[in-house]
């Protein structure tokens, strides 16, 4: 795909109070990273006491998923999942907005050699990896160590749609992106020796799904 190319109709008032919360959500990543574990923890607190309809599905999942745990078990994993899932707003805002310098310090990566050694004889890979709450801080972490291209569904709102797509393809220059159903290009892609990762989405819909 084209590289993200910023246009004047993003700054039409509709999407005023868009680049504002990209504004608050840049500058919350300049916290130390402890205060933005403890924020995230707590913006998962908030989720799991508002967001009902997220908190019945999740505890509808454990229960058919996990039926030998005691309902104490059950309610524990709860809340680690909506705590993850508030630190996950505060990784993605360390993933687009802080520099490679800052995140380098903060992983480490294991088995790069699985992707190196096809690299050097051309051959594809395909990365499959679940579509968790880890993914966006992940993805920098590996368009550091390697280039590797990723699959891509557009979001709605155009201004947040320019600010993922920057903030994703920030940390590798030499990544490319494909539409998720760009299946063609990911194919081109691997015969051409690329590594591309495919995390598959949490909810196809009752057709796509199994």
């Amino acid at each position: 795909m084209e590289k993200p190319r910023f246009r004047a109709a993003l700054l039409h008032p509709r999407y005023w109070l868009t680049w504002l919360l990209f504004g608050l959500w840049f500058l919350v990543a300049q916290l130390p990273y402890n205060w933005q574990m403890a924020l995230g923890r707590a913006l998962g607190r908030l989720m799991l006491r508002f967001a009902s309809t997220r908190r019945h599905i999740a505890e509808r999942n454990l229960a058919l998923c996990f039926p030998e745990l005691s309902a104490l078990k059950r309610e524990q994993l709860l809340r680690r999942n909506f705590a993850s899932n508030g630190i996950a707003l505060m990784e993605t805002g360390m993933a687009w907005f802080r520099s490679s310098r800052w995140l380098r310090r903060r992983f480490t990566i294991e088995g790069l050699e699985y992707l190196q050694e096809p690299h050097s004889r051309g051959q594809g890979v395909v990365m499959m990896a679940m579509h968790f709450t880890t993914l966006e801080i992940g993805a920098a972490f590996m368009a550091m160590s390697h280039p590797v291209d990723g699959m891509y569904r557009p979001h709605k709102n155009p201004v947040y749609d320019y600010m993922q797509r920057k903030g994703r393809e920030r940390h590798g220059e030499d990544s490319e992106v494909y539409q998720r159903k760009d299946v063609r290009g990911m194919l081109r892609a691997l015969q051409k020796g690329r590594a591309v990762w495919y995390a598959p989405d949490q909810d196809y819909g009752i057709k796509q799904g199994v």
